[in-house]
């Protein structure tokens, strides 16, 4: 779709389907603005919603995240950056409906089927991560559902669990916490007492580190919800008032589980670790989101804070060599930050000239 029959559409919507327009186109292009702080080459990958507007479209509906979409994608062939366009495999679970393959020709007909419709409607050619066979595509999709039945059952236990938390605690007893002054005791605070509380679930194909953030939210968001526990240690020590990861992975009234996807791209494409994967010249390819779920963008932007850091210095002639070593190391970071910062710059310039474009062409005024 072109840029002038994308602006027809557009002047088309009701009001409010403009303002969700904006918003979305908004968010895509801060998250392709976000990506360059990363180092090359870009893996764009993309959200099970983002499939789910290009389905519609092939069946005649055209709504206002598909034209955010088609709008944003001709921004990134502006860009004087490459991204290769990726499926991961928990959308791939998500284009099947949450089932799993049951054999070599139904995985060619999906696999063939989504390929298609991506590359004709977005103009790119599509890559997959592992599931471009019959036997990968059947092992990680069987990997994404014993771990949703892990998460599930997770979940539920959370929503039963009694979460009285005793705030105050014996030093030495294997939590971390702050200690009152003259006794032998310490104040946990909630947010150390959701990490003591956290076990590892034995997720497989889920990272089960960077997913813990997740389940360490959602514990505590509990002992913040719980009446008994003492409220003035919370409004003390808690900040957190929206548990935004709560919303974005969660069960819904009738049981299902809802956000695997979103719980996959989130732990694959933030900036944070990622800008720390490719320290010291690292090689990691970077992942980069692109969504028009509301909740997963904040969570995103929420995640792009990056530094780089530098080993400590340990006095005395005798360490002089790698004290050096470690200072240069330094400069390099350093200049890996000043190019990570040019890189976006150039990003933000480009997307602003091309909604100054669009805007003074006056094929989006109303």
């Amino acid at each position: 779709m072109e840029i002038k029959e994308i602006a027809i559409r557009f002047k088309a919507l009701k009001q409010k389907s403009k303002n969700t327009f904006i918003q979305n186109l908004s968010s895509l292009l801060n998250q392709i603005e976000s990506a360059v702080i990363l180092e090359g080459p870009y893996r764009l990958v993309l959200d099970s919603n983002i499939i789910m507007r290009l389905e519609s479209y092939r069946q005649g509906n055209v709504s206002e995240g598909l034209l955010s979409i088609l709008l944003a994608f001709k921004l990134i062939k502006k860009l004087p950056f490459h991204f290769d366009l990726v499926v991961r495999p928990s959308v791939f679970y998500e284009y099947l409906r949450q089932k799993n393959l049951k054999s070599t020709h139904e995985h060619w007909v999906k696999f063939k089927e989504l390929k298609n419709m991506i590359e004709e409607e977005l103009g790119s050619k599509l890559f997959f991560d592992g599931i471009e066979t019959y036997q990968g595509a059947e092992q990680y999709l069987q990997l994404i559902q014993d771990d949703a039945k892990k998460i599930k059952e997770t979940l539920i236990t959370y929503q039963n669990e009694n979460w009285h938390i005793n705030f105050v605690q014996l030093a030495g007893s294997g939590v971390a916490g702050l200690p009152i002054t003259g006794t032998e005791f310490i104040l946990v605070p909630p947010a150390f007492a959701a990490d003591a509380i956290f076990n590892p679930l034995g997720l497989e194909y889920f990272d089960e580190a960077k997913s813990s953030e997740f389940f360490t939210q959602y514990i505590l968001k509990y002992i913040i919800e719980c009446e008994n526990n003492d409220r003035n240690v919370i409004e003390k020590y808690n900040n957190e008032k929206v548990f935004l990861l709560t919303q974005i992975l969660k069960l819904t009234p009738k049981g299902n589980l809802m956000g695997l996807a979103d719980l996959d791209i989130y732990t694959n494409c933030n900036i944070h670790s990622q800008f720390s994967n490719q320290s010291h010249s690292r090689y990691a390819p970077a992942s980069a989101a692109l969504t028009i779920d509301g909740k997963l963008g904040r969570a995103l932007r929420d995640s792009n804070s990056h530094h780089i850091t530098s080993g400590e210095m340990i006095c005395g002639p005798e360490n002089k060599d790698d004290n050096n070593a470690k200072m240069e190391a330094f400069i390099e970071e350093h200049k890996r930050m000043r190019e990570s910062e040019k890189r976006q710059r150039i990003a933000i310039e480009t997307s602003r000239d091309f909604v100054k474009e669009l805007l003074s062409s006056g094929n989006f005024s109303d």
